[in-house]
């Protein structure tokens, strides 16, 4: 198991989850004090010695379930002895009663009859998801679930409540099963190919390293997730972005201290003013050149938007938008905010990006609001479709604002290219980054510091 878990620790390294030499032997220490044939204990020992932050949770489980792959299951031969029919009722009965072990058993028995997995073969485990998900029909079993279910209170459909419930678990036993067939095949395929031939294989990687751009729809999910805990470090370190103000007299603290002394000496108490609490801006591009990362930017603001209480935000593409309402309802309702509602007013005739409007119109009707301690965050590709970038306005923003940022979702090797003015822009951000991952956010958030901020606003004061 030690060896088991060296390649473990290796792996994990490997996509981004720093395990030191100390964590390594704790977990070591671990295994030695836990049951190793419950898997699940194992599991459980080695998230508590390896893992410190909840979103990694998955990529470690991932890692952890190839490299503990292997081993035939008790009754593997009974559930080998039956015929497809017998096999399929035998999942009906499993899904419908949750039976989680029975059903592991199944899917790598579906896979092995079904999978038709070749050895050594590049797409082995794509080809076979697709045969396997055919073969066990779950649209057919979540209908069969549903018919059951019915049945068991009476004819005819049951309205309401119950009739959702049982679509609810039904749901859940499909796509419990579902993911044991992936499991099983992975397990198929490492015992074909190794562990770490099916990670690289797999592109495991954490969901703050995925390119949120080209990320597939499981890849959005485990972005999706880790917003969260990105949110909260960003509204911490926004909400320090405020003006550090000079000390004020404490005339109740000098007055006291007084009292001691009878007056003899007489020392002024100064106390630190609270620093106001920023406004944070946002003008989110909603154009279809960035329509992948829009859904992400929305996402984003709704759950910033439960964390800071002076947030504004407007979507633009050729017209420019204030969504801040829509934002909060979508957060007040626990949904996401949908893009292309999201989008609807933001656009003014072609539905092409045109920079110059947007920023001349938020300049006109909106920069009188900012203040020094207001902040404001671009996200767009600053791609104008070769027409007039309006410098000079976005210019009157950075004046007005305390502080402007700029995030860009293209790669950084097209900034300038064609019709590209983000060097246009630049001068008059306090940063321009590239935001493609989690990751590229979260150092952009690191980055933010209240002396960096201060220090601008002082420049700005005596300019």
């Amino acid at each position: 198991m030690q060896g088991v878990l060296a390649g473990l620790v290796d792996e994990l390294r490997s996509v981004g989850i720093g395990v030191s030499v100390g964590e390594h032997l704790d977990g070591a220490r671990a295994l030695a004090a836990i049951p190793l044939h419950d898997k699940e204990a194992v599991r459980a020992a080695l998230q508590c010695a390896l893992v410190k932050r909840a979103e990694q949770l998955e990529t470690f489980n991932l890692l952890f379930d190839l490299y503990t792959a292997g081993g035939r299951q008790p009754g593997a031969d009974l559930v080998a002895a039956m015929t497809d029919g017998e096999l399929r009722d035998t999942l009906r009965a499993a899904a419908g009663a949750g039976d989680a072990q029975l059903s592991r058993l199944l899917a790598d028995e579906y896979v092995r009859r079904f999978g038709n997995l070749q050895p050594g073969s590049p797409v082995a485990g794509v080809l076979a998801t697709i045969a396997v998900n055919q073969a066990a029909d779950l649209d057919g079993i979540r209908a069969e679930l549903l018919v059951g279910g019915r049945a068991g209170h009476g004819s005819g459909a049951s309205p309401g409540l119950a009739g959702r419930i049982r679509e609810a678990r039904a749901d859940r036993a499909v796509t419990a099963f579902r993911a044991q067939l992936r499991a099983a095949i992975r397990r198929a395929l490492v015992a074909d190919r190794g562990a770490r031939a099916v990670r690289t294989s797999m592109r495991v990687r954490l969901a703050e390293d995925i390119d949120i751009v080209s990320a597939s729809a499981s890849e959005l999910e485990a972005i999706a997730a880790a917003i969260g805990p990105l949110v909260q470090r960003l509204t911490h370190i926004l909400a320090r972005l405020a003006i550090r103000r000079k000390s004020k007299l404490s005339i109740r603290r000098t007055i006291h201290l007084a009292m001691g002394t009878g007056g003899v000496p007489f020392r002024l108490v100064t106390e630190h003013a609270r620093p106001p609490r920023p406004d944070i801006v946002v003008l989110a591009d909603m154009s279809g050149s960035v329509a992948a990362f829009s859904r992400f930017t929305l996402d984003l603001l709704v759950a910033m938007d439960s964390r800071l209480s002076r947030l504004r935000v407007f979507s633009f593409i050729d017209g420019l938008a204030e969504i801040t309402g829509l934002v909060r309802e979508a957060r007040g309702a626990g949904r996401r905010l949908d893009a292309q509602q999201a989008a609807k007013d933001a656009v003014r005739h072609s539905g092409s990006s045109d920079y110059g409007f947007v920023l001349r119109e938020f300049a006109r009707e909106y920069a009188h609001q900012l203040t020094r301690r207001s902040v404001v965050l671009v996200v767009g590709d600053a791609r104008s479709n070769y027409g007039d970038p309006a410098t000079a306005a976005f210019a009157e923003i950075g004046h007005r604002a305390g502080q402007v940022y700029w995030l860009n979702p293209e790669p950084r090797r097209y900034w300038n290219d064609g019709d590209s003015v983000i060097g246009r822009y630049a001068p008059m951000c306090a940063q321009v980054r590239e935001c493609r991952t989690l990751r590229q956010i979260a150092d952009f958030v690191e980055s933010l510091t209240v002396s960096d901020f201060a220090g601008r606003i002082h420049g700005q004061l005596h300019t």
